[in-house]
């Protein structure tokens, strides 16, 4: 890239709607309430608690 260049949409993170059970690759689908994935336990685990404490420092923040 050039030194004029800009980049308008950097990517920040996941949010929590981003890491949503229904976009895995292993969900298996909903049974009873319950979500059932098709991996021993969940891949996205640490993407989903990034999300969560960006979404947390959001709201304490307020801005």
């Amino acid at each position: 890239m050039k030194n004029n260049t800009k980049i308008y949409n950097k990517f920040e993170g996941y949010t929590l709607e981003d890491c949503n059970c229904k976009y895995c690759l292993y969900f298996g689908g909903r049974r009873r309430g319950k979500v059932k994935c098709l991996a021993g336990e969940c891949v996205c685990k640490e993407e989903i608690e990034a999300a969560r404490r960006k979404e947390r420092r959001f709201t304490l923040n307020g801005s």
